[in-house]
């Protein structure tokens, strides 16, 4: 067996193979990426973000403030 049929019958169909796999485990890591990009988006809407607790809070405080301002009018009026 020569050189020309060793790479005939080996390697040209160990290289077509190992091609084959690379384009397989290229498919699978974006694949993989999608499912992060989605999991990233399901994240972000199932938990509260920083901003938005943040937000809520300022909010209950302007709600409380609100309601001791109005109780001290009626207490103003009361007296």
């Amino acid at each position: 067996m020569d050189w020309l049929q060793f790479l005939q019958i080996i390697c040209v169909p160990a290289f077509g193979w190992l091609f084959y796999k690379l384009g397989e485990t290229r498919k699978e890591l974006s694949d993989f990426k999608v499912e992060v990009a989605k999991g990233n988006v399901l994240y972000a809407q199932k938990y509260a973000l920083k901003e938005d607790i943040q937000r809520m809070e300022n909010k209950i405080d302007d709600l409380r403030d609100l309601i001791i301002e109005e109780m001290k009018k009626t207490s103003k009026r009361r007296a």
